[in-house]
C-alpha cells in the first residue's frame, strides 16, 4: 500500500511549545539550526501559560544566596534523589534564563533600589533563601513571552495541531540508537509528516491527564514525552514520583480538580478534618503537598471521607481571631488569586469567608521523574551514563532528575528556561555532525506503514471510552496513595487494555480524525501508566509524592536511590540507581528545624484566643505592614510567608 509522506528535513524538532520547548527552539535557532516545533495545542497554550506565575531567581531577594545554597536546597528537598550536576546547572543558569524571558516580554515588578526583579518578601515554600519572583498577570506574562520567543525572528518554524506518531531510530555498531526523525501525525492538513531530524528535543509536558477529572492541568497531559521516548530505547527515572496539589474542588463538575488552594492557605489555625470533624491533620500550612494529600486519602480508604471523596479544609479559626482575622481573609484572597477565584465560583458564600469548611481531594499536578538525562538534557542510559539514545533531549516536565520526590516552589517555569535552552544548545551542536545524505526513508515508511494499518480499523469499543476507565483505575490504584495489591491490579487492568485496543474503532479519513487522535493518545496514557506502576512497585516505601500504605515511610537517613524503567524488546525493565546522600550533619539539622516548627504550631493553636491571636497579628503586620487594617497584596507576594512547606 502506498503512503503519502510529505517528507522534510531539519537540523532539530522541538516537540511543545511551553516554556521548556519555546526555550529550546529559540536557542537552537540562535545557535544556527534549522527548527521545527510542533504542538498538539495551540502555541504556547500550555501549563506554563496556566500558572501562577512565580519564577525562581536565585538571589534576587538575598545577596547571600549561592549557587552551591541553592543547589543543595532543590537535593535535600527531593530527598537526595535529584542529581547534583542537574541542580548545579538549575542554580547556576536561573538567573540568565529569567533574563531571557525578559528579553522577550516579561513584564516583572522592578525595585527601584536594586533595578531588579522583586522577590516575594519571604523565602517561599520550602526555600533557604528569597528567590521567588511573582507577576501580575501570572502565566499569561509567561505564555506571551514564549509566543515572542518563537515568532520575533522568524528562525523557527512551527506547526501546531500536530501529533507525534513516534521517534523514528536507527541502531549503531555497538547496540545503541540514535534519532533519526519523526513521523507526525498534522490533523489540520490532513496529512503524515516525515520530519528528518538528527536532533529530537522533547518538551511535551507531564502525564495528569492519567487522573482527569482529577487534576488542574492541561487536558493535553497524556505523557507523550515518556511513552513516545520510552519506545525509542531511552531510560526514565523517578516515575513513581507525581505530585499531587491536596486542596483542590471536589464540585460541581465544571470545576472538579482545579486548585483551591495550598498547604500554606490553610494560615495558622487552619486543620484538616474528616467527615465526622474530627482533626486528622494539623500544623496543616507547615507540611507538605505529599503530607496533606496522603492525610486525605487515608481517612477515604478508613470509610471517614467526606461525601465526594475527600476531606474539610478547617480556617474558621483564622476567620474569628478579633484582630488578625482580618489579615487573614486578605491573605486568603491576594497569596494565590486565581486558586480563590475557583473556590469563590464553585462554593457558597459562606464557604468563601471560611464560616463553613471547604471539601476538598488531592488532584495531580506535576511529574517529578522523566527521561533520564544529564544536565544538558541529553538522553543517557546504563551504569556509567553514557549509553542513551543519541540525538534525543529532553526539558521541562519530560525530564528527570532534577526534583526527585519533592519539588520546591516557582522552580517550573524556571526549569523550563534553564533546561529547554541547554537542550537546545546540545542539541544544534550534535545535528551539526550529522551526515544527512545517510537518509534511510525504509525506517520512516516502516513507522508511517504501522499508522496506515490502523486507519479505517473497525471495532465495537471507542478509544474516548477506554481514556475515562485508565483515569478510573489510575486515580483508584496509581493515585495519591498506593500498595502493592493496588498496583498488581493496574498491571492486570493495562494488560486487558492493550488487548482492547484491537477492538477500537478508528475513521479512515485524516482530515481531523478525533478517532485517530483519542487512539494515539489513549495508547500513550497506558504505555505511561504501565512505566509508573513498575517504578511504584520498585520503591517499597513512601518517600515524597510516592505514598504506599503498605509500607513504612523511608527516612531521611534512608539510603536513597531512584528508580529506572526501561522498554526492551516490548518487556519492561526495572532497575535502580543508588544516589548520593547529604551530609549527615546536614540532614539532622534540617529535621530538626522542621519538628521545632510542628512543635510551635502546635503550641499556638492550644493558647487561649486573646493571646495567639495577638502573636498572629503581629506576624501578619510584619509581612503585610503596619496600618491598622491589613493592607491590599500583590498576588503571590506571602504565600508562603507563613512556612516551609513545598508549593508552587
Amino acid at each position: 500500500m502506498n503512503i503519502d509522506l510529505e517528507w522534510r528535513n531539519f537540523d532539530v524538532l522541538v516537540i511543545g511549545s511551553g516554556g521548556a520547548g519555546t526555550n529550546a527552539a529559540e536557542t537552537a535557532a540562535k545557535a544556527g539550526a534549522s527548527v521545527l516545533l510542533v504542538a498538539k495545542d495551540p502555541l504556547s497554550a500550555s501549563d506554563t501559560k496556566i500558572s501562577e506565575g512565580i519564577a525562581t531567581v536565585r538571589a534576587s531577594g538575598s545577596e547571600d544566596d549561592s549557587e552551591e545554597a541553592l543547589s543543595e536546597n532543590l537535593k535535600i528537598a527531593g530527598s537526595d534523589l535529584p542529581v547534583e550536576e542537574i541542580t548545579s546547572a538549575f542554580a547556576k543558569d536561573s538567573q540568565t534564563a529569567y533574563d531571557k524571558y525578559r528579553e522577550n516580554g516579561l513584564r516583572p515588578e522592578i525595585s527601584s533600589i536594586t533595578k531588579g526583579p522583586n522577590s516575594l518578601p519571604l523565602p517561599m515554600g520550602g526555600h533557604t533563601r528569597r528567590r521567588s519572583v511573582g507577576h501580575k498577570n501570572s502565566g499569561l506574562a509567561f505564555g506571551h513571552a514564549n509566543w515572542n520567543a518563537i515568532v520575533k525572528e522568524n528562525k523557527i518554524e512551527y506547526l501546531e495541531d500536530c501529533w507525534v506518531i513516534d521517534l523514528v531510530t536507527s541502531e549503531y555498531d555497538d547496540g545503541g540508537r540514535k534519532v533519526e526523525g519523526a513521523i507526525i501525525y498534522d490533523a489540520q492538513k490532513g496529512k503524515l509528516l516525515a520530519i528528518c531530524a538528527p536532533s529530537v528535543v522533547m518538551a511535551a509536558g507531564g502525564l495528569s491527564t492519567l487522573y482527569f477529572p482529577k487534576t488542574d492541568t492541561m487536558r493535553g497531559n497524556t505523557g507523550d514525552s515518556y511513552a513516545i521516548a520510552a519506545r525509542a530505547g531511552a531510560e526514565l527515572v523517578d516515575m513513581e514520583q507525581t505530585q499531587f496539589l491536596p486542596f483542590c474542588l471536589t464540585s460541581p463538575p465544571s470545576f472538579e480538580g482545579l486548585l483551591g488552594g495550598e498547604p500554606v492557605t490553610a494560615s495558622y489555625l487552619g486543620v484538616l478534618r474528616d467527615k465526622n470533624k474530627k482533626v486528622i491533620l494539623d500544623g496543616v500550612y507547615l507540611r507538605t503537598r505529599a503530607e496533606c494529600s496522603a492525610a486525605i486519602m487515608k481517612a477515604v480508604e478508613d470509610g471517614r471521607g467526606t461525601p465526594n471523596g475527600g476531606a474539610y479544609l478547617d480556617m474558621r479559626a483564622n476567620k474569628r481571631a478579633p484582630k488578625s482575622g482580618t489579615y487573614f481573609m486578605k491573605f486568603l484572597q491576594n497569596s494565590l488569586p486565581s486558586a480563590y477565584n475557583n473556590v469563590r465560583q464553585a462554593m457558597n458564600k459562606k464557604e468563601a469567608q471560611c464560616d463553613e469548611l471547604w471539601e476538598v481531594r488531592p488532584s495531580a499536578h506535576y511529574m517529578m521523574g522523566g527521561i533520564r538525562v544529564d544536565e544538558n538534557g541529553q538522553s543517557i542510559a546504563g551504569k556509567k551514563s553514557n549509553n542513551g539514545v543519541r540525538g534525543l533531549y529532553a526539558a521541562g516536565q519530560a525530564m528527570g532528575g532534577l526534583f526527585g520526590a519533592n519539588r520546591l516552589g516557582s522552580t517550573s517555569l524556571t526549569e523550563g528556561a534553564v533546561f529547554g535552552s541547554r537542550a537546545g544548545f546540545a542539541a544544534a551542536l550534535y545535528s551539526r555532525n550529522f551526515n544527512k545524505n545517510k537518509l534511510n526513508k525504509d525506517l520512516f515508511l516502516k513507522e508511517a506503514y504501522k499508522l496506515n494499518n490502523l486507519l479505517g480499523q473497525m471495532g465495537t469499543k471507542h478509544a474516548s471510552q477506554l481514556k475515562i476507565l485508565v483515569q478510573k483505575e489510575c486515580w483508584n490504584n496509581l493515585g495519591p496513595i498506593r500498595d502493592k495489591k493496588r498496583l498488581k491490579k493496574t498491571q492486570q487492568f493495562i494488560s486487558q487494555c492493550r488487548k482492547e485496543l484491537k477492538k477500537v474503532q478508528i475513521g479512515k479519513n485524516l482530515l481531523w480524525n478525533q478517532s485517530l487522535i483519542e487512539y494515539l493518545e489513549l495508547v500513550n496514557m497506558i504505555d505511561t501508566a504501565e512505566l509508573m506502576t513498575h517504578a511504584a512497585l520498585e520503591r517499597d516505601g513512601s518517600v515524597g509524592g510516592h505514598v504506599r500504605a503498605d509500607c513504612k515511610d523511608l527516612s531521611i537517613f534512608s539510603k536513597p536511590y531512584s528508580t529506572v524503567v526501561k522498554v526492551r524488546k516490548s518487556h519492561i525493565e526495572v532497575s535502580k540507581i543508588d544516589r548520593k546522600r547529604t551530609e549527615l550533619k546536614k540532614l539532622v539539622e534540617f529535621k530538626f528545624k522542621e519538628q521545632k516548627r510542628f512543635l510551635e504550631a502546635k503550641l499556638l493553636r492550644l493558647l487561649p484566643m486573646k493571646f495567639k491571636d495577638a502573636i498572629i497579628e503581629k506576624r501578619y503586620k510584619k509581612i503585610m505592614g503596619s496600618k491598622e487594617k491589613a493592607p491590599p497584596l500583590e498576588p503571590g507576594s506571602i504565600e508562603a510567608a507563613v512556612g516551609d512547606q513545598k508549593v508552587l
